[in-house]
């Protein structure tokens, strides 16, 4: 099944290739449950600390962010923020939701 955020995750692949490792703003591990139809269709993990996104899961997960595959994309190509969706109820965050925060320089206008 082919998900319109997986080109999301591919620009993420990209510009995590962009960034020194001893030189880095973020390090936590965020895991992000993309939905299609309101049930879970796959997860990827964006692992800050060691610099890499993969599909699965991680024990060292410090948020997980559920969203729809079309709101993953939007928030992706820059038409939605991370802000306007949280505050639209777009996306589901458990775990430390400041660390939702951090994430549009990852996720945000790729």
């Amino acid at each position: 099944m082919s998900f319109k955020s997986d080109a999301i995750i591919e620009k993420i692949k990209v510009r995590l290739t962009k960034i020194d490792p001893n030189n880095r703003q973020v390090e936590h591990v965020y895991k992000f449950n993309i939905t299609v139809g309101g049930k879970v269709a796959k997860t990827w993990v964006l692992d800050l600390k060691n610099v890499k996104v993969f599909e699965g899961d991680s024990p060292d997960v410090e948020c997980s962010v559920t969203v729809s595959d079309e709101d993953f994309f939007a928030m992706g190509s820059g038409t939605l923020s991370t802000k306007d969706a949280l505050a639209q109820d777009k996306i589901d965050v458990d775990g430390n939701l400041e660390l939702v925060g951090k994430l549009a320089p990852f996720v945000s206008s790729l």
